[in-house]
């Protein structure tokens, strides 16, 4: 996959929504950042809209990427609806390795729930 993406960009910058094509199913997903400073909000945002948009282009409403492994250390996010709760769907994240979940409310949600 990462052949095609150079196929198509001479250069190494290339969009959110173009980064997290490369995210596939039961990968591991780091992230930076602490509250909203230094987070990559926009590849959050893209990965979201991208699981979204599968989930209803589906007959089986099942979004992809599916079962991700999340890694992060600090709280990333606004305690409502930034940063890492942009991954706060059911069945995009399965495992979490993180520390501080006061700011992620929607994956607390997920954790409580199993």
């Amino acid at each position: 996959m990462l052949e095609r993406l150079r196929a198509v960009h001479a250069g190494k910058v290339v969009s959110a929504a173009e980064a997290v094509q490369l995210i596939r199913s039961h990968d591991t997903v780091a992230t930076g950042g602490f509250v909203g400073i230094g987070f990559a909000e926009g590849i959050a945002v893209a990965l979201e809209e991208r699981f979204l948009a599968e989930a209803r282009a589906r007959e089986d409403g099942m979004g992809y990427p599916r079962d991700l492994t999340l890694v992060y250390a600090a709280g990333q996010g606004d305690g409502k609806s930034r940063g890492l709760n942009h991954l706060g769907h059911s069945g995009l994240v399965r495992r979490v390795i993180g520390g501080h979940w006061g700011l992620v409310p929607r994956l607390q949600e997920l954790a409580v729930s199993g």
